[in-house]
């Protein structure tokens, strides 16, 4: 009985400029230069099992063990890692599975290099279209690491120019159904208007994805999108300036309570705000003044506490 071949490599090669990619010098602006040994771990266990792998509540502890950092440093560097676009976000919502193009286009040149019998046959990105599950058997790392069998057959984008078949605008155009969105469209719009700070979304969406924007949109509007993509652009802490360095992603973004509160301005930067309250001569009171400074403290740091419940929660 022929063995089954090994899908996994030996070695994955580490380019000389590594460190002049713009995602790596983002990653370790965000989240510090330990980030890059989180990374390359999870790259090892990538390429020692083929191309992808899957990903349990377990992986952050096993990262840990691998590497010394808290799993909750873990957690919030997988989750950059995901918003850079190191790691395809569209395959871990979908079917919690970490690779990239970038990863399968490696593994395939190496497996013609050296004649492996093996390519990629799974969660296929090389391709405009990813390819059914056509092996028997899928890489495993761990006990505690189960790969998720990949879902039935992605729903097809329209090639529509515009969120409602018209004329291709500035920006998603209002007062539509929800039905009739083009997410095409929208994607393309939300991937240039952000230039990759929240991510760079892929298409096709996921399912989850494509519910969460009707939700909002049916509720407040499909001007409502474009009018939280540019406030979240306009908010410096959402933008990652903050003291953990956390960025929103798109999917944070859709919550419904985030949507709400950056569609009514809760995430403006401190000098853009404007209070009312003056003294007879038209100076600003001491005693207002102080007390506007201790609600917007407190404001602040309510929404800084919740944004990292939310934001740099990775299971």
């Amino acid at each position: 009985m022929a063995r089954t071949a090994n899908s996994g490599l030996d070695y994955y090669p580490f380019d000389t400029d590594f460190f002049s990619d713009i995602k790596i010098r983002k990653l370790i602006r965000r989240q510090g230069g330990k980030a890059i040994t989180v990374y390359a771990c999870v790259l090892c266990f990538i390429y020692k099992n083929g191309y992808y792998i899957g990903a349990d509540n377990e992986l952050a502890f096993i990262i840990s063990e691998q590497t010394g950092c808290e799993e909750a440093y873990i957690r919030q560097v997988l989750e950059c890692c995901f918003s850079l676009g190191l790691f395809d976000m569209e395959l871990y919502d979908t079917e919690k599975i970490i690779t990239s193009k970038g990863i399968q286009e490696r593994y395939s040149k190496i497996c013609s290099l050296t004649k492996k019998r093996t390519g990629i046959s799974e969660y296929n990105l090389i391709t405009s279209e990813r390819k059914p599950i056509i092996t028997e058997t899928k890489p495993i790392i761990t006990e505690v690491m189960q790969q998720r069998k990949e879902k039935g057959n992605k729903e097809e984008v329209s090639s529509d120019t515009s969120l409602s078949g018209g004329k291709p605008p500035d920006c998603p155009p209002a007062n539509t159904p929800p039905d009739s969105i083009d997410f095409k469209k929208l994607v393309d719009w939300f991937n240039a208007k952000t230039s990759g700070i929240f991510g760079v979304i892929r298409l096709p969406l996921g399912e989850n994805r494509k519910k969460m924007l009707r939700a909002r949109i049916g509720q407040f509007g499909k001007k409502s999108f474009a009018e939280v993509v540019e406030n979240a652009i306009d908010s410096k802490f959402l933008c990652g300036q903050n003291n953990r360095g956390w960025t929103a992603t798109f999917d944070w973004l859709l919550k419904p309570s985030n949507y709400e509160k950056i569609l009514s301005g809760n995430y403006k930067n401190k000098e853009d705000e404007t209070h009312q309250g003056f003294s007879a001569n038209g100076s600003k009171s001491d005693s207002v003044e102080q007390f506007m400074s201790a609600v917007r403290s407190g404001i602040a740091r309510s929404e800084y506490d919740k944004a990292q419940r939310e934001g740099g929660n990775f299971d």
